[in-house]
């Protein structure tokens, strides 16, 4: 039998720290993930599946409402566990937790959700707690990063105001924090490593380990190489940078995600058109309107721009459509204008091409 502890869940409506069964678990993420959903909102948790004996199967984060993709925990897991490759001695435990998830959760609860076409939130990545803004699936951008750093060291000093000193174990926190604001983050990481982390500091501590290239250590602390890979896409790097590292990881830890955010970089408009089944956070929905747009192939770039409420994605279309239409009107009254009329071909040349410059800029100013 298998049990499910949620942390970090800012709905009261499922208990932190509760030990529930997985069938519960199960009812309890739907009706949640329905709720918000209904309301237009989202929020998310941290959980953990242990087994009878309490050892640890797996841990991940479910997105309630209208920034999640599962309707329930049973299809996250079911998706997930099955498209997260293993070696062939992992297989066997990885079928075993599938079975048992099939055989523990309702039948109700197994089918697939009427919502298909998840909307994904602008800001699906982030929710900021005492100790660090939570990336979920997401970006790790060094901004956020230290924006996260600044929260911890800002908590400490409000905390430490209405006291009459710091103590010395508090000043090297605070030290730590400062030098990593600053760039340097290897003293919070020792610091980090060195004591008994709450599931905050352990995701902070996953976002320093990517910040500092240590993308393998980053991994060893969670089952989820699909979150780490989404959160390296997200990094603020050059694109080469971000490559050779997502192709590393990929290389060790393949995953759908992998193979489509690498595609994305490199342009590769087919792999991206035609992969469905990946965690569509909004920066992979807007890497779909962008390649339907790069092909020509309008309907289909609206019909992905509607799945995310992110105006700048569909700012990007419509963006599109009047320079595309602008260099029509142009073309056709190139056209239209005399061979012998060299000056005003030439000028309504360099308007294409400058309307031309623009629609690249507007596919890939991201």
């Amino acid at each position: 039998m298998l049990f499910v502890r949620f942390t970090d869940v800012p709905d009261t409506r499922i208990q932190n720290y509760e030990r529930l069964t997985f069938a519960d678990a199960v009812v309890a993420t739907h009706d949640l993930h329905h709720a918000l959903s209904s309301e237009g909102t989202s929020c998310s948790g941290d959980f953990r599946i242990f087994d009878q004996k309490d050892e640890l199967l797996y841990r991940g984060t479910f997105t309630f409402g209208s920034g999640g993709t599962y309707p329930n925990l049973y299809h996250q897991i079911s998706d997930r566990v099955q498209r997260i490759r293993t070696k062939k001695e992992d297989n066997a435990k990885k079928m075993w937790l599938l079975d048992e998830i099939e055989s523990e959760t309702p039948e109700d609860y197994k089918r697939p959700s009427a919502k298909s076409n998840p909307i994904v939130s602008s800001t699906y990545q982030s929710r900021l707690t005492r100790l660090q803004r939570r990336l979920i699936y997401g970006a790790a951008t060094a901004g956020i990063l230290f924006t996260s750093l600044f929260t911890v060291a800002q908590w400490f000093i409000d905390k430490e105001a209405h006291a009459e000193q710091v103590t010395g174990v508090e000043q090297t926190w605070l030290d730590a924090y400062e030098q990593a604001l600053q760039g340097e983050e290897s003293s919070l990481i020792q610091l980090l490593e060195r004591k008994d982390r709450s599931e905050e500091e352990n995701a902070l501590l996953i976002d320093l380990y990517l910040a500092e290239g240590e993308d393998q250590k980053a991994l060893e602390l969670t089952d989820d190489p699909i979150l780490i890979e989404t959160k390296l896409a997200g990094l603020d790097l050059s694109n080469q940078e971000k490559l050779e590292r997502l192709h590393e990881f990929q290389a060790s830890h393949p995953t759908d995600e992998g193979a489509f955010d690498i595609a994305t970089l490199e342009r590769d408009h087919e792999t991206v058109a035609n992969t469905k089944d990946v965690e569509w956070t909004a920066p992979r929905v807007s890497a779909k309107v962008t390649t339907y747009l790069s092909l020509g192939d309008i309907a289909s770039a609206n019909e992905w721009a509607s799945k995310t409420n992110d105006p700048v994605v569909q700012e990007k279309v419509d963006n599109y459509q009047d320079i595309t239409a602008m260099i029509d009107g142009l073309n056709k009254k190139l056209k239209e204008t005399s061979s012998k009329d060299t000056s005003s071909r030439e000028k309504i040349q360099a308007a294409i091409a400058a309307e031309e410059v623009n629609l690249d800029t507007i596919l890939y100013s991201d």
